[in-house]
């Protein structure tokens, strides 16, 4: 095995795969990126087990071979090499050498046959996406998926088809929940009425992969798989396996009170009070009455803060309190000008929104303070 490419485009194609790499090493070979070349192409495979990714690289004078390397050592070599053409070379017991003008290295591979296979996608029926409306929708649901590892069906984004052929995006830790509805695909599909839970981390590749000015991939489900084509590269995603929890179950029927308030100044407002919360429940107070809002903190050991801003309010006063990180991170996403905060009580979920506007939502629990 042996091939010729230069090393920014080995670099990008190596960066790439890296994110996939298994990083806990219980498993020796998933640290190792898979290196297979034929007659003019390398591909590169990387893989955790949930998550795997294949990019492909046409390459010069090239021989057909495979062999397994150390992601983290492949990348920090090629990362310091001149940019000039970088030459890998197999040699005797899964050896490769690495040259590029003076410099060489030797480094100690695995065999291409302890590597997992992925699933086969060649005879897969992949579906258009627009990218943007996937970025939008990634990006104002992903920071909502819990991280506890016990409950294992919320370690993902829900993802369903709803009427007239709009997808739902669904996450929550149990604290709070952020859905929206987009079009997404540029045909009408059936696959996902049933509904799939995506893996955070799949999720975070996939959001990753579309970057910068994509304007659609292709995307195809198959027996518990996901698969993501995009140029020279396929992303596949194993999906979590059971039901998702009745989700609408959450959602205030009605709302007493509403506030119509400016993000940036909120967001603002929220960050400084924030600096005085309790450390651990990052708790402060929203006390309204008519079109003003007073937001207040308090710590023992730090002091108290208190600030506070004209919003458009007309109903009972009432004092309700938050964990401020749950609705920072939410007003941080959004990109509107003002937003809606529907309140009924102390003890109810706050349900925040844009500003006229209702195919995004985002519910947070309140908390006693």
């Amino acid at each position: 095995m042996k091939f010729t490419l230069q090393k920014d485009s080995f670099l990008e194609a190596l960066q790439k795969v890296q994110n996939v790499v298994e990083r806990k090493n219980t498993v020796q070979i998933l640290s190792n990126v898979l290196l297979t070349t034929d007659k003019d192409s390398l591909s590169l495979t990387a893989t955790d087990l949930e998550v795997g990714i294949v990019v492909n690289q046409p390459v010069d004078k090239s021989s057909e071979g495979k062999v397994a390397i150390s992601a983290k050592n492949l990348v920090e070599i090629v990362k310091e090499l001149p940019n000039k053409a970088v030459t890998l070379t197999k040699k005797d017991n899964n050896w490769v050498e690495i040259s590029c003008q003076k410099s060489t290295f030797n480094l100690v591979g695995l065999s291409a046959e302890e590597f997992p296979p992925l699933p086969a996608f060649e005879s897969k029926s992949f579906l258009k996406v627009n990218a943007a409306a996937a970025r939008e929708m990634i990006d104002r649901t992903l920071f909502a998926v819990s991280t506890d590892e016990t409950r294992y069906h919320l370690n993902g984004v829900f993802f369903e088809t709803i009427e007239n052929g709009l997808i739902r995006m669904v996450a929550t830790d149990g604290h709070r929940l952020s859905f929206i509805d987009r079009e997404l695909f540029l045909s009408k599909t059936d696959q996902f009425e049933r509904g799939i839970i995506i893996p955070k981390k799949g999720l975070g590749e996939l959001r990753r992969l579309i970057e910068g000015k994509v304007d659609e991939f292709s995307l195809a489900l198959d027996k518990g798989n996901l698969l993501v084509k995009l140029d020279r590269t396929l992303l596949f995603i194993r999906l979590i396996e059971g039901d998702y929890p009745d989700y609408e179950q959450v959602m205030p029927k009605k709302a007493d009170r509403r506030l119509t308030v400016d993000r940036e100044e909120f967001l603002g407002s929220l960050r400084r009070v924030s600096l005085l919360a309790n450390e651990k429940s990052r708790g402060v107070k929203l006390a309204l009455s008519a079109n003003n809002l007073v937001i207040t903190s308090s710590n023992s050991d730090l002091g108290d803060a208190k600030e506070e801003l004209d919003v458009d309010y007309s109903a009972e006063q009432v004092e309700i309190g938050f964990n401020a990180r749950y609705v920072i991170e939410c007003l941080s996403i959004l990109d509107c000008e003002k937003v809606t905060f529907d309140l009924n009580d102390k003890l109810s979920p706050g349900l925040l929104r844009p500003a006229g506007r209702s195919d995004y939502t985002y519910i947070v629990m309140p908390m006693r303070i």
